[in-house]
């Protein structure tokens, strides 16, 4: 759950960022609006690095090529089944 929270903090941060996009322009030609942007950039552009830390932090890094391996061999029975429903299905079309 704690992941999920992560994850739409992302989302929320990142939609923030996409309406100062415009503001960045706007703010090169007016002097009075880049203290208050570049300060506001800042501490949201700190708490996306700060939080993203924090999510690689909790992974547990000695694990990753166990489970990277394990996720291979699920995909390949996965493809295998497949493989095989393919042949029966077709088998029973066309004969």
């Amino acid at each position: 759950m704690a992941r999920r929270f992560v994850y739409l903090t992302f989302v929320g941060l990142f939609g923030l960022f996409v309406p100062w996009g415009s503001v960045v322009d706007l703010a090169r030609s007016e002097p009075a609006l880049a203290s208050s942007l570049t300060s506001s950039m800042g501490w949201m552009g700190g708490l996306v690095l700060g939080l993203a830390l924090a999510w690689l932090y909790r992974i547990e890094w000695s694990a990753v090529s166990e489970r990277l391996g394990g996720w291979l061999k699920l995909q390949r029975r996965r493809l295998a089944w497949a493989l095989l429903g393919g042949i029966c299905a077709a088998i029973l079309i066309y004969f």
